[in-house]
């Protein structure tokens, strides 16, 4: 599931765990200072701090565990040698759109019976029938239709079972066992031991992997060009059949595009593999903690899945490399804490995720990040709890990373699983740019209002030395040296 890429869920509240593992975080920890790096004072409500030419300023909020935005005016003045603006231009990909949806739509069609499937038991090569959106008619979104569709069971794998649309073409049982194949020797094992254990669902923990030809506008050799969804985990499937849970395939259920599987774009090739991983591990997510994560943080994890199992950015992959440029591109709309997707800026949503999820790896290393993942407490409260170290202290520190991840040895700034400012040794689309580096967040000469979300973060450049004037309240600012 994506928008112009992949999808899904948060509440901060402080919960006693029962992991024996977890501890609070140490009430004597301080964010620490990368090298270089000024934690500027405010005064009154009014920062003032020289800057030089090149200098990144951070300006971020750590003030609210809700998704409250803080307001604030930046300008640079006794400006000296004015320089001019560089003329990067990020362009978005000639590519189909690619759409994120929730699971939960307004405007369903009426349903035309109860069905109970249970494919666990389903005989091979029979068929069941099944509820999913259709993706006909696109300018329809949020409120898609939901159809029924009867598949064949194409493919059975020790934890998985493969159902194809019997209008399908295209999808034959050799293709079928490609895919749990892929499910079995690859998604289940990294998945499972990296992020817990799936749910029990109807008596089952054995998924269900639906390929219908509504989810992809009935075109089956390629994505939608009017508009996509790679795959799909949707809640409902979840929960019994009920008055206000009608569509309920009930069992664990995902849908995987039909037309992904079989798309010739060299962009997408075999990108139905890590795709599987995505949704499986939103699935397992959801079972520990029932959609009270936040989407940068739900997305980020099925994103590093796709990572851990051998695909994703490090591979080359275009859609992670479009999510992480959408962050870069303009993050101050986005917060760990917002419990939808960013409409503004979809892709940076899913980009914050996954350098916020591809940091605490690479800092914390599997097992953190496995005790994490199934911690009885939600949020940041989890990584606080696992690490002993404040969820402010520690954005505090990835604020830093972002920018001199590329400049320092230092493992608490340094990210491994991302090249940050690169082309990962030449296998991305093109080279992520970092952060600051382009031209309309250079600090402005003249005063301009913007404001931050708490847990959020805005990035500005000098392009000239002077002094920077910052006024707002409850947020903080770093003055980076990015040559440091």
């Amino acid at each position: 599931m994506e928008r112009k890429s992949v999808m899904f869920c948060m509440a901060l509240i402080l919960l006693v765990s029962c992991n024996k593992e977890e501890k609070d975080p140490d009430p004597e920890y301080n964010a620490i200072l990368a090298t270089g790096v000024v934690d500027v004072k405010f005064v009154n409500g009014t920062a003032n701090v020289r800057v030089e030419k090149d200098d990144v300023v951070a300006v971020f909020s750590t003030a609210s565990e809700t998704e409250h935005s803080y307001p604030y005016s930046i300008k640079l003045s006794g400006v000296e040698a004015k320089s001019l603006v560089g003329n990067y231009d990020y362009t978005p990909l000639k590519s189909p759109e690619i759409l994120d949806f929730k699971s939960q739509t307004t405007n369903r069609a009426p349903m035309k019976r109860k069905i109970d499937v249970q494919s666990h038991t389903a005989a091979f090569g029979g068929t069941g029938i099944f509820w999913t959106y259709d993706l006909s008619d696109m300018s329809l979104f949020p409120d898609l239709p939901v159809v029924q569709f009867t598949a064949e069971l194409k493919a059975r794998g020790e934890h998985c079972d493969v159902y194809v649309d019997v209008n399908s073409q295209t999808i034959d049982y050799k293709d079928a066992e490609a895919i749990a194949q892929q499910f079995d020797q690859v998604v289940f094992p990294v998945v499972t031991a990296q992020f817990g254990k799936p749910p029990i669902t109807n008596g089952s923990s054995r998924l269900t992997i639906l390929m219908p030809l509504a989810f992809n506008g009935g075109i089956e050799n390629m994505l939608n060009p009017d508009g996509a969804s790679t795959g799909l985990f949707q809640e409902n499937d979840l929960y019994p059949q009920s008055e206000n849970n009608p569509y309920s395939n009930y069992q664990n259920t995902i849908f995987l595009n039909i037309g992904l599987f079989n798309d010739t774009n060299s962009f997408y090739k075999d990108k139905w593999r890590p795709i599987l991983s995505h949704e499986f591990q939103h699935m397992i997510s959801y079972g520990y903690h029932k959609g009270k994560e936040g989407m940068p943080i739900e997305e980020g994890k099925a994103l590093l899945a796709e990572i851990l199992s051998g695909y994703g950015l490090p591979e080359g992959d275009i859609l992670q490399w479009s999510n992480i440029m959408g962050y870069q591109y303009y993050p101050s709309v986005i917060s760990l804490l917002q419990m939808d997707y960013s409409m503004d800026n979809i892709n940076g949503t899913y980009g914050m995720g996954l350098l916020w999820e591809s940091y605490i790896y690479d800092r914390f290393g599997k097992k953190a990040l496995y005790d994490m993942v199934t911690s009885s407490l939600h949020k940041l409260d989890a990584v606080a709890s696992i690490t002993g170290i404040s969820k402010e202290h520690l954005f505090a520190e990835w604020v830093q990373a972002n920018i001199v991840s590329s400049t320092t040895s230092n493992k608490i700034f340094k990210y491994q699983t991302i090249d940050i400012e690169g082309d990962g040794g030449g296998r991305y689309f093109r080279p992520l740019i970092g952060f600051a580096a382009l031209p309309q967040h250079a600090i402005p000469e003249t005063e301009e209002q913007h404001e931050v979300p708490s847990f959020g973060v805005n990035y500005f450049r000098a392009d000239s030395s002077g002094e920077l004037v910052i006024n707002g309240n409850s947020i903080k600012v770093f003055v980076i040296k990015k040559s440091n």
